[in-house]
């Protein structure tokens, strides 16, 4: 299929990745003497990047961020998929659209490198053309300049290609890019007044509108 592509987030989207998350946190807060978080907290925390994530869950004990980001991030990389698993129709939707002949892309605001071997140890890295974090050289979400340069890179038309998301900075990104929104509801993010194009309640539903839309 030319022209057209599909940007997914990761956290919340692809896989469910919390338990992982809030265990790097609280490694890292173990190692400055503080105790653990709750599962809830560190949930309400995500969606804008690993320092953003750090610099809240140390409220109560303000670190050298780049320190600590980088404490977090070597134990993420240590303990990437300990719980972390492919929510219902993702890799069965993934290779759909793939041979269906979707460029599809993953851009996320946690460490690229540590997306990508997520996906990798998820099986699913070779079903996506691109995969994006937030330590390549990009602006977060919601600024769209990872959105707008895939757009230009696979000659796609915005108006249909679609970002599929559980936060509000995923479809903030979307309208910025001037792409379509899909809001993953079984997602642990939240819209926050965002408006998207569809809410959708599974990936195998997000994959039948997709596929229905360009028959």
């Amino acid at each position: 299929m030319k022209n057209v592509c599909v940007v997914f987030d990761l956290d919340g989207t692809l896989a469910d990745t919390v338990a992982d998350i809030a265990n790097s946190v609280n490694l890292t807060r173990r190692e400055y003497g503080l105790d653990p978080l709750p599962l809830s907290q560190v949930v309400s925390y995500t969606g804008d990047g690993a320092r953003k994530l750090l610099e809240r869950s140390f409220a109560d004990h303000p670190i050298d961020l780049d320190e600590g980001v980088g404490r977090m991030v070597r134990h993420y990389y240590e303990n990437p998929v300990v719980a972390t698993k492919l929510y219902p129709g993702v890799r069965e939707g993934l290779a759909t659209l793939k041979k269906a002949g979707w460029k599809l892309a993953v851009v996320t605001n946690k460490p690229g490198e540590v997306a990508r071997l997520i996906l990798r140890h998820l099986g699913v890295e070779h079903f996506l053309n691109d995969v994006i974090g937030g330590s390549d050289g990009f602006p977060l979400k919601p600024d769209p300049a990872t959105l707008l340069h895939l757009l230009e890179k696979y000659k796609a038309d915005p108006a249909r290609s679609w970002v599929l998301g559980d936060n509000h900075t995923d479809i903030h990104a979307a309208a910025n890019a001037g792409m379509k929104s899909a809001f993953a509801a079984w997602g642990f993010g939240f819209l926050d007044g965002a408006v998207c194009d569809v809410r959708v309640e599974s990936f195998e539903y997000f994959t039948h509108l997709l596929l229905e839309e360009n028959t």
